[in-house]
């Protein structure tokens, strides 16, 4: 209906019912089509109906006047602008009044300071240009055309652009002005800052409680907009209120799922415990009303005592209840914004509590329990699949209607299968062919002549469109409307599609499902590409249609990228506008690369000589260089400046673009006589201005901020981050970081509070983790934790189990201490110190700079915590301990498939991209049938491939269309010989199979077909269910795996060079064929282009790369022998004369280019020009880089080779030094002369050899200007070249670049480290060695427990045994070790000398060496105690017996077939690593298979080369006889296909024959042949060993026959015959 009376008034309007609108002539607004400022791509635009009444005088006289406003407001606008970039006019506005310009401000202050003289002046002229110019222009002519040719044009069409574009800039400038005239009003300037606009109604409340930063004071509902103090303080009190009541609520949520609900009676008269009253809505009805009654009468208490009027006489929310607030203003301001911000957390967290408990039954219930959704009806209809589930995003189902859903289904189904139909019918014909005979034949109309895809539709006859409707109707109408509410929606009866299984029949219905939708987009999709390109699948450059099509081959089109417009300016096809943007761009560009020329010359070549203004004496070595420079040039300069500009601008006209190329305006360096050269010049000109805009904004924006184009950003002093570089734990390499932007406000206040709390959560933390690790370790507290209980602290588990064992009286106490601590501690540590410092010293010092460094270390450690105790909640949460076995986290969906087919080792179980996350097996079950279905096609057809290499079937293929075996060619080429009734009966095969002969069944594993036997052989002989069952399945999954990736390289292969393992030399279609041969292309590595420069295949482009590569790598080898040739000799006299300048004063390197003066910098530009443009020019007819001269060329070459040299000499630095004699290899005066091919590799060199000097220079440059002449240091690193344990012959050594930051005191601090932790580990290697020598201690460890020195084990095991109160000794002790030693800096203890002079000394350099030697012992004891540790953890001694370590799955193996010495058991790959000896075993009889057959075959090789072949004939038929039989894999070839079948029977018969199931014979090898094998277990075992070892040998060895023949023509053949070996070609070098 709606469509219909679309269509009505379309056509009325238009003649058609999808007429054009442009044939609607009627409309009134085409009266203004074509008036002036109707521009693309709005058109004409009148929202609110100005021009309806189609008045084309009105509209000319609103244009009139819009274009004068507008013009008032350019100028105004420049007006605000103007004074603040260029200074004000100089001398009086008002001479009598004594006014100057200067003391006018800027913007609407200035319309009070103008006298009324002034203003009686301004109105007098607007009357002038008003009435002079008169009224009637939009009259008489165009719209704002006074005669003034500047805005206007004798070509009235530029007169239209130019006054079309003056309006969009008048409105833009309406707008700023507005903008302007709004924000000077209310801040006193044009751009001035907000917060002076005092007025404002919101800034009443800007300092109330609640407003915290960042985001200020927000009320975006206005219900401040009034401005009323009294109601927003009482809207406060009850906000706090609702916050402080929704705290509680939520904790009541969670409190006492955490820990448990209050002991005894909620109502003893009622008998009602709390522990009967359940958690969250449901406890409103078991509370009985007395109970409600007292809650009622607590709450009105509450309220009423503390009255009603707090937000009048004081601060809201504020009873005093000083835990909340606090008598110091500020404190209480702090604490009430913190709880309201906690407190609209909580709002909005008690309503979803509500929310989800409501609807669940929980507040974090399980949402499968609210089954009163609407959408919960249709979770098991037909159609809802995994993952998704049922998913409806438009809500067509929120009705929950049931009949409708189903009628939706069966119209999806419908339309899913005519679109795959469709969409079959689209394909089909392009693979098979079309139908024989006549489509038609009363009209002569063969199925051949009609076009595939929407080209068909009008070729088909009127008569077949009849039939194809009527038999749409038959079948829509035989089959009835009303499926969906009779059964099974798309249910007709037909049974392939469906099935008498319901179960099944609607798996078949959702599988049809999904695929018909992604044949409704297929479909949508080959009728898009085939309406636009002529084929469904056709080339989209046919798509000539295209409004982008016009560019292409316009200026700046440049490969790779080609056209690109995403913003889509050219969308309209306007070539006119193209060209116009085009100049455009190319003017910007060029001023951009002037102007970053312009930031850069002067830093190099120094400033121009003179003056700038020789009457304001301002000399140009005083302007500043960049930005800074705008305020130094005077207005006069600036007006120079800008009439050049118009001199340029207007001399060159603004109609390049119409008459010719754009940007061409006769200057023939940046163009050229030749088109084509043209167009490449200004095309390669405008991707540098681009570049050079970007450049230029960057440089505006760098200089803006640090005082530079490329000034050091640490400058940047406005920078909010700036403030806390020095603070507490801002440490290197990271420095302050930041990258969440907390600080980006630059409150020291806040940034301090933060820290103090991170102090705090990283101490909770560090006790945690350790918490969670002593216990493990030195074992539990001895007595009770709860006397009253019964209690005992060994009876509470470790880690999170602990939680619930805790008496509540426990948690009471726990709480009640983190209080005392919090509030005796106080909450402004922040404010009257550093962060985290109480008073303990331990953790901070008296020493300012060692408290920072002690809490800095404090907090990384605390952070590392913060993540550690998290990691360890998580995984105890999970597996039920925090270091526990990820096996116990038995919820993993993933566990149900551990033991399903397909699953082996060493991978496991693998799912990467999360396919079987819902746990569903019998998902699981369906995807693994269909892998082994994919897998089993794919290795019959890489079968396919190769077997018909070797053998081909006899006969035909097509009788009747005489096509033989023989004539197929082998791999994706047959597909198109291939009769289209073979594809059919191959098709029907195939559906015979799938539906009839092996059917799904889901109660048998995947792949298990009740009538298939071994091989698929119909009704043939069966597998025996069990292990060898499953072993095989695996097996063949596991090469259908590989089947499916070898076939798809073949098929890749195969199309690109013809065959499936074709040579790639035949992939002629590579674009990067065509550039084998050009300059450059070298052995071993041949055409190398890993970027894809060379994709396109334009030989023009890739001779231009490589022209402009030689030109730069000669550039490169010039300036690299530069920088070396002065190291040895310098032109002696002067570089310039008239400057004094000598050679031998100019440095060498990058220093020198501040020497040259600026004279010299031209002769080398110019130059450099001369040799660019004149002297060698490009010649397309020889290869890049060789330049044709004539005699007077090669006269001025050679004097160009020899100014080269001369200049590439003065570049040098410093006078010859005692290095000069260490450069010593020349090259012979007779060498080779070096060939054009290897230029390339010269360039290459010398490029990266220039590079590497300009490197080390800029490093040299800056490490000499960091110290004095004397004792410049290259590297950060020297500075502990002779510190405390640097020795020969490593010398100083850190690899993981700890004092890249150059810190001594870092270093010491760490050697001192290094040097505790040897110490101790000394101590500690010699205490694992000295008791097992020397004996232990005589007495007792511990009198009162009993215990004696004899008792205590060596190692590890001695942790347990010592007693806690020894342990308390131990920490002690090393605790006054540590804290009785001042190891401040610069004390001998910092350096490791505590005063013992048995490891120190007073001489100092004996206490160096001794000190430097403890390091090296030291080191080597902390790697042996760490050993010591490892070996005693799995052996139970520090050099226990490895045999020991019973826990290693490898020790399974020590006994089993083919372990021998002296290697033992030898598994580097890890495929034992499970310890499953099945897989063992299967794996071990597989090996010994290989290696039999190995052995045969390495026999087969050699036998007949020594005892000949065997007589007579190896096939009568086919009178083949042995001796006709070649050697080795020239064999494959000549055997029979019924040979190759004699032998593949025979292997099968021996491999089914025998029963080699775990724990039968055959399973370790053992098939009866007493010869391989022996009766005796010991001598069968001996003789499998060596068996075994000889058939790895023999393995190795038939690959290396295999490979040698393949090579060479012969398992030992000469490898000289290799004659395609890529070495062959250095041969004779």
């Amino acid at each position: 209906m709606m469509a219909i009376i679309g269509m009505f008034f379309q056509d009325g309007l238009t003649g058609s019912a999808w007429g054009d609108w442009a044939n609607y002539t009627a409309s009134p607004l085409r009266a203004f089509e074509s008036e002036l400022g109707v521009q693309a791509p709005v058109g004409f635009w009148d929202p609110v109906g100005f021009t309806s009444d189609g008045d084309v005088s009105t509209f000319k006289r609103r244009r009139s006047v819009e274009l004068k406003h507008g013009r008032i407001s350019m100028m105004a606008a420049m007006g605000y602008i103007t004074p603040e970039i260029t200074g004000k006019l100089p001398g009086f506005l008002s001479p009598s009044a004594g006014l100057k310009f200067a003391d006018i401000p800027n913007g609407l202050a200035a319309v009070s300071k103008v006298p009324v003289a002034g203003w009686a002046q301004i109105a007098a002229y607007f009357g002038f240009v008003e009435f002079s110019g008169g009224f009637e222009d939009y009259k008489t002519g165009t719209p704002g055309d006074y005669g003034f040719k500047v805005l206007t044009s004798s070509d009235p069409e530029e007169k239209t652009k130019k006054l079309s574009a003056e309006l969009a800039n008048g409105r833009l400038a309406m707008m700023a002005i507005i903008g302007m005239f709004f924000q000077d009003g209310l801040t006193g300037s044009a751009w001035g800052d907000w917060a002076n606009y005092t007025a404002s109604p919101l800034r009443a409340f800007e300092s109330e409680l609640g407003v915290q930063a960042p985001v200020g004071f927000w009320d975006p509902v206005g219900f401040t907009s009034d401005g009323d103090v009294s109601t927003f303080k009482r809207r406060r009190s009850v906000e706090l209120k609702h916050g402080r009541i929704s705290m509680m609520a939520a904790m009541g949520y969670i409190t006492p799922e955490i820990t448990g609900k209050l002991p005894g009676f909620l109502s003893p008269s009622a008998g009602l415990k709390f522990a009967d009253i359940p958690n969250g809505l449901a406890a409103v009805s078991k509370v009985p009303v007395a109970g409600w009654a007292q809650i009622a009468a607590y709450f009105g208490f509450v309220e009423f005592s503390g009255g009603f009027e707090d937000y009048k006489t004081g601060t809201p929310g504020d009873y005093g209840f000083k835990v909340l607030t606090s008598s110091d203003p500020e404190e209480k301001t702090k604490k009430l914004s913190a709880e309201l911000a906690n407190g609209r957390l909580a709002m909005m967290a008690i309503i979803g509590m509500f929310f989800q408990d409501g609807l669940t039954g929980s507040a974090w219930g399980d949402w499968a329990n609210y089954t009163a959704s609407p959408l919960r009806a249709f979770e098991s209809e037909l159609g809802v699949q995994a993952p998704v589930g049922f998913w409806d995003p438009v809500g067509f189902t929120s009705d929950g209607d049931v009949s409708t859903f189903k009628r939706r289904r069966s119209v999806e189904l419908k339309h899913g299968r005519i679109s795959m139909m469709a969409a079959m019918g689209y394909i089909t014909p392009e693979i098979t062919g079309k139908l024989p005979g006549f489509l038609s034949p009363s009209a002569g109309l063969k199925f051949a002549d009609i076009p595939n895809g929407l080209a068909a539709v009008s070729k088909v006859p009127v008569a077949g469109w009849a039939q194809i409707a009527a038999y749409f109707g038959f079948v829509e109408f035989s089959g009835g409307f009303e499926d969906y509410k009779t059964g099974t929606p798309g249910d007709y009866g037909f049974k392939v599609l469906t099935s008498s299984d319901p179960e099944e029949k609607t798996k078949k219905l959702s599988a049809e499902l999904a695929n018909g939708r992604l044949a409704m987009m297929a479909i949508i999709g080959m009728f898009f590409q085939d309406g636009l390109t002529g084929s469904a699948w056709g080339d989209w450059a046919n798509y000539t249609a295209s409004p982008l099509r016009a560019f292409e081959s316009e200026l700046g089109v440049q490969a790779p990228v080609g056209f690109w417009d995403p913003v889509g300016f050219t969308s309209d096809g306007d070539v006119s506008t193209f060209k116009r943007r085009r100049s455009v761009e190319l003017k910007h560009g060029r001023i951009s690369m002037m102007a970053a020329m312009g930031y850069i010359t002067p830093e190099i070549t120094g400033k121009l000589p003179g003056f700038l203004s020789p009457s304001a004496g301002l000399k140009f070595a005083d302007i500043p260089n960049g930005l800074a420079a705008v305020s130094k040039v005077p207005v006069a300069g600036w007006a120079q400046i800008a009439a050049y500009f118009g001199f340029v601008e207007f001399s060159g006209g603004f109609e390049d673009y119409k008459t010719g190329t754009p940007g061409d305006y006769g200057f023939k360096v940046l163009t050229s006589s030749d088109p084509e050269e043209k167009t490449k010049k200004l095309s390669a000109e405008l991707a540098n201005g681009r570049l050079a805009m970007m450049a230029i904004i960057g440089m505006f924006f760098q200089d803006g901020l640090t005082g530079s184009a490329w000034g050091d950003w640490a400058n940047y002093t406005a920078s909010p981050l700036r403030a806390f570089e020095s603070e507490l734990g801002v440490q290197a390499p990271v420095g302050f970081w930041d990258p969440v932007g907390f600080t980006s406000d630059g409150d020291v206040s806040t940034f301090k509070r933060r820290r103090s709390v991170e102090l705090k959560h990283g101490r909770i933390s560090m006790m945690a983790a350790m918490g969670y690790i002593t216990p493990e370790i030195t074992g539990k507290l001895p007595g009770f934790l709860s006397p009253s209980a019964g209690l005992k602290f060994a009876d509470i588990p470790n880690g999170l189990a602990a939680v619930s064992k805790v008496p509540v009286a426990g948690w009471a106490q726990i709480a009640a201490y983190f209080g005392f601590v919090e509030f005796s501690g106080g909450f402004e540590d922040y404010k009257t110190g550093t962060p985290g410092d109480y008073g303990f010293k331990v953790l901070t010092s008296s020493d300012p700079e060692e408290k920072t460094k002690k809490l800095s270390a404090e907090l990384a450690n605390g952070r590392l915590a913060m993540m550690a105790i998290i990691g360890m909640f998580f995984q105890d949460g999970l597996t039920g301990s925090a270091w526990g076995d990820w096996a116990n986290y038995t919820a993993s969906p993933l566990r149900a498939f551990e033991n399903e087919l397909g699953v082996q080792a060493p991978v496991g179980f693998f799912d990467p991209f999360g396919l079987t996350k819902d746990g569903d097996a019998e998902a699981f079950q369906r995807r693994r049938a269909t892998e082994l279905k994919n897998g089993r096609v794919a290795m019959l057809a890489t079968m396919g491939y190769i077997a018909p290499e070797y053998s081909r079937f006899p006969g035909f293929c097509s009788p009747s269309e005489g096509v033989k075996f023989a004539d197929l060619p082998n791999g994706l080429a047959a597909l198109g010989k291939v009769p289209g009734a073979g594809w059919m009966q191959i098709l029907l095969f195939l559906g015979l199979v799938e539906k009839a002969l092996y059917t799904y069944d889901p109660s048998r594993q995947p792949g298990d077909y009740k009538n298939a036997g071994v091989l698929g052989v119909p009704n043939g002989s069966t597998m025996a269910p069990g292990e060898g069952r499953n072993r095989k399945l695996n097996s063949e999954l596991a090469n259908g795996r590989l089947a499916m990736m070898a076939i798809i390289g073949m098929f890749f292969q195969d199309g690109l060079t013809g065959s499936a393992w074709g040579d790639w030399a035949n992939y002629t279609d590579s674009p990067l064929r065509a550039f084998e041969n050009e300059t450059g292309v070298q052995a071993p590595v041949g055409y190398f282009d890993p970027l894809g420069m060379s994709k396109d295949g334009d030989v023009t482009t890739f001779r231009r790369r490589r022209e402009s590569e030689l030109k730069n790598g000669r550039v490169a080898m010039f300036a690299a022998m530069g920088y070396i040739v002065p190291e040895y000799f310098r032109f002696p006299g002067y570089l310039s004369p008239a400057k004094s300048l000598k050679f031998s004063e100019v440095p060498n390197g990058l220093a020198a280019l501040g020497k040259v003066p600026f004279t010299g910098w031209v002769q080398i530009f110019l130059f450099c020009g001369m040799v660019d443009f004149g002297l060698y020019r490009a010649d397309e007819s020889r290869d890049p880089g060789d330049y044709a001269m004539s005699a007077s060329r090669a006269t001025v070459a050679s004097a160009a080779a020899g100014m080269a040299l001369f200049g590439g000499a003065a570049f040098v630095s410093s006078a010859p030094s005692a290095r000069t004699g260490h450069l010593r290899a020349t090259a012979p005066a007779s060498a080779a002369p070096v060939t054009a091919q290897s230029s390339g590799f010269e360039a290459n060199v010398a490029c990266m050899a220039v590079a590497g000097a300009a490197v080390a220079s800029c490093l040299s440059r800056k490490a000499g200007s960091s110290g004095s002449s004397g004792s410049r240091q290259l590297v950060a690193l020297t500075a502990f070249e002779n510190e405390l344990g640097v020795q020969a012959p490593v010398g100083f050594w850190d690899p993981a670049g700890f004092t890249a930051d150059g810190s001594t005191e870092n270093f010491a601090r760490r050697r001192q480290t290094e040097l505790k932790h040897g110490r101790i580990s000394m101590l500690a290697t010699m205490g694992y060695i000295t008791p097992e020598i020397t004996g232990k201690f005589p007495g007792y460890l511990s009198p009162s427990a009993g215990l004696k020195f004899a008792d205590v084990p060596n190692g590890l095991a001695a942790i347990s045994k010592v007693p806690a109160a020894g342990w308390g000794q131990i920490l002690a002790y090393m605790a006054f070790c540590e804290v009785s030693q001042d190891q401040s800096a610069g004390t001998p203890a910092a350096a490791g000398d505590f005063g013992f002079k048995v490891l120190t000394a007073s001489d100092p350099e004996a206490k160096k060496t001794k000190l430097a030697a403890e390091l090296a012992n030291g080191r080597l004891a902390m790697m042996a105690i760490i050993g010591m540790f490892f070996q005693d953890g799995l052996t139970g001694s520090a050099w226990g017996d490895w045999a020991n370590y019973t826990a290693s799955p490898l020790r399974a193996f020590e006994n089993e077939l083919g372990v021998q010495a002296p290697v033992g058991f030898w598994d580097p790959a890890g495929f034992t690593a499970d310890g499953s000896t099945e897989n063992f075993a299967r794996r071990r009889q597989t090996e010994l298979k290989h290696g039999r057959i190995s052995m045969l075959a390495t026999m087969g090789y050699i036998t007949p080369e020594i005892t000949g072949k065997f007589p007579g004939y190896l096939s009568p038929s086919a009178g083949l006889k042995f001796a006709d039989v070649p050697n080795g894999l020239a064999a494959i070839s000549k055997v029979p296909a019924a040979g190759w079948g004699q032998i593949l029977a025979y292997m099968a018969f021996c491999e089914v024959s025998q029963d080699q199931s775990a724990g039968t014979p055959a399973a370790a090898g053992d098939f009866g042949f007493k010869v391989l094998t022996a009766s005796d277990p010991e001598a069968k075992k001996t003789k499998l060993a060596a068996e075994l070892a000889n058939g790895r040998l023999a393995m190795m060895a038939i690959i290396g026959m295999f490979f040698q023949d393949g090579l060479t023509g012969s398992a030992w053949g000469d490898w000289a015959n290799y004659t395609a070996s890529p070495l062959r070609a250095t041969d004779k070098m």
